[in-house]
């Protein structure tokens, strides 16, 4: 069951280190378009134009992808050591927690890039309110983020009981 999950971990982070590769190679091709942002421009003309609240869209968008990239890496690492080693290792509830912070990290980004959006929306006239992933994905990025530094504290504590049980004996 550990190797599925690191498969589909690894599958995962190719996938995403795929896609910022594509943003680089597509961003000076004339469109950019993430839920953050739709932005189409001619030339390099084009980038000189767009308002600062555009930039700041387009930049938190980066930013989050990049924190839940690390974030990911983290958990990658994770899986490589719960398949080499035991799961009571420091390295392990280390990483699990990294994890868990940039994935925390990532949320708050990205719900502030929303909030950016929604910005954007107001200052073009138009107020719209709309409850769906806008709110859902960050709260679950939050929730999972805040499992994994639970489950980095669990296996902890796990392992200062086995250490210490060990020196007992």
């Amino acid at each position: 069951m550990i190797r599925t999950l690191k498969l589909l971990i690894d599958t995962l982070f190719i996938i995403l280190c795929l896609g910022i590769l594509g943003f680089f190679f597509i961003l000076p091709f004339e469109v950019f378009s993430t839920k953050i942002a739709d932005v189409e421009f001619q030339d390099y003309e084009g980038f000189r134009n767009l308002p600062f609240l555009y930039w700041m869209g387009i930049g938190m968008s980066l930013l989050t992808y990049i924190l839940f990239l690390v974030g990911l890496n983290y958990l990658r690492k994770t899986a490589n050591n719960f398949i080499s080693t035991s799961s009571y290792t420091v390295e392990i509830t280390k990483n699990l927690k990294l994890s868990g912070i940039f994935f925390i990290l990532s949320a708050i980004i990205l719900a502030l890039a929303y909030v950016v959006v929604w910005a954007i929306d107001v200052s073009k006239g138009q107020i719209k309110l709309v409850l769906g992933t806008n709110v859902m994905i960050p709260m679950f990025l939050c929730i999972v983020g805040f499992f994994f530094m639970l489950q980095s504290k669990v296996l902890d504590q796990a392992r200062l009981f086995k250490e210490d049980s060990n020196l007992t004996i």
